[in-house]
This record gives C-alpha cells, sequence and structure tokens, in this order.
C-alpha cells in the first residue's frame, strides 16, 4: 500500500521504551478502511460470535464481522497489558501531530474511534463523518457539540436529496442506542475470545461516550440553549 494511503498514524510509545505504531490506512473519498493484506483470522472475528442483535450481515454472504476484522492489529497489539499501564500516545497527520501522555486504554480508545466507523458496519458508519475530523483525547462536551454537528449535517443532506429531515433531533436517541448496542455485544466478543483489560476498557470508555451523547440529546433544550449564545453574530 502507498504511504498516501495512510490517513493518519497512532503512535504508542510505552515506559520500557517499546514503539507500537498503528497506521490508519482509508480511500481518501470514502473513508473507507483499505482492504488487509491477511489470510488467516482468530475465530473470535466470525460474525456468529456474539453477533449484534441489529446487525444486517449473514454469515453465508459476510463471514467475519468487519469490525472485528479492523482491530485485530491493536487487540494483539494489547492482549497481555494492562489498561492503567501509561505511554505516551501521538497521533500523527500531515498538518498536525497531538500527543498526551495516558492510560492504554484512553489511547486505545481513540484509536477504536477511528477504526471502527471506517470497518464497513453499516450501524457505526454513521459515525464516519467525525473521522474526518478525528479529534483524539476529546472531553465529553466536545463529543456532544461534533456529534450533534455531524447529526445535523447529515438532516442538511437528507433534505437535499428530498428525504425528510430530523431538525428536531428526536430520532438521534435510538440511533445512537443502536451504537451503544454494537458496542455493548462487541464486549461480550472480546471477553467470549479472553481478550480483556486494555481492549475491553478502551471499548468500555468509547462507549461511555456514546451514552453520554444519547442523554445529551435527551436533554438536549438547556445544553442546546447555552450552545445558541455561541451563535449570536449569525
Amino acid at each position: 500500500m502507498a504511504a498516501s494511503d495512510v490517513f493518519l498514524t497512532y503512535r504508542f510509545t510505552m515506559d520500557d521504551g517499546v514503539v507500537r505504531e498503528f497506521p490508519v490506512r482509508l480511500d481518501c473519498v470514502t473513508l473507507d478502511a483499505l482492504p488487509r493484506e491477511r489470510t488467516v483470522y482468530p475465530s473470535w472475528t466470525r460474525l456468529s460470535v456474539c453477533q449484534c442483535p441489529n446487525c444486517p450481515f449473514q454469515e453465508e454472504t459476510r463471514p467475519r464481522c468487519p469490525v472485528a476484522e479492523n482491530v485485530i492489529d491493536i487487540v494483539d497489539a494489547f492482549q497481555d497489558s494492562l489498561s492503567t499501564e501509561t505511554a505516551l500516545v501521538e497521533v500523527v497527520r500531515e498538518t498536525r501531530t497531538l500527543s498526551r501522555r495516558t492510560s492504554l486504554a484512553e489511547g486505545a480508545s481513540a484509536l477504536l474511534g477511528v477504526l471502527m466507523p471506517t470497518s464497513g458496519c453499516p450501524i457505526l458508519g454513521k459515525l464516519k463523518p467525525n473521522v474526518l475530523t478525528h479529534l483524539p483525547f476529546a472531553t465529553i462536551q466536545e463529543t456532544i457539540f461534533r456529534t450533534l454537528s455531524m447529526y445535523l449535517l447529515a438532516q442538511f443532506f437528507i433534505q437535499r436529496r428530498g428525504g425528510r429531515p430530523d431538525w428536531g433531533i428526536e430520532n438521534i436517541g435510538p440511533w445512537i442506542e443502536d451504537v451503544h448496542l454494537v458496542n455493548r455485544h462487541f464486549c461480550k466478543r472480546f471477553f467470549r475470545a479472553c481478550l480483556k483489560d486494555v481492549n475491553v476498557n478502551a471499548l468500555v470508555h468509547l462507549d461511555s461516550l456514546a451514552e453520554l451523547t444519547a442523554l445529551a440529546a435527551k436533554k438536549a433544550a438547556p445544553r442546546l440553549d447555552q450552545l445558541e449564545k455561541l451563535f449570536d453574530s449569525y
């Protein structure tokens, strides 16, 4: 694969000096993960292993979970690590590098936030537009702002295509609950494969952001009233 395929790279420098790099290769137009150069997959990647109840795929035509396929490298790298271990995590893009010394769980969670939406899962794929402006180590407020903004931009495109937009963000709660359901069953997949600690805690951290965003959507009025002051110039 060409170097130009690398959308960003996560670099973990462990306290013992070991460096682990995870280049994320995406199609530059669709932001879909590019095909992997791998022929053997572990059994826990099979679609039927703790398959999400809202999964639209059938094992006859899609034998492996696309999310599982896309996170194998990070699972393999940290399956024997403790989530409380710390590392310098650098997120390298063409125009900037962001870094933070943090726990492996938080660093892995930020990386999963790129790998899972771009994997080809149609449910998590609705989060893919946020990958374009990926913000690692985001606060809850930043996550809520970016997710609500993405959702409303999606409604603009729905309207432009002749659909019925959800300007009142009434349907964002069920949509995020769908994401929450996928995350919960993916945790079960990790447990079934005896993959734990960093991988599970990273996913729990990521899922908590989705749950808080759903809660914010249900109680949107006060938060939107606060945000509205930022838009007075309009």
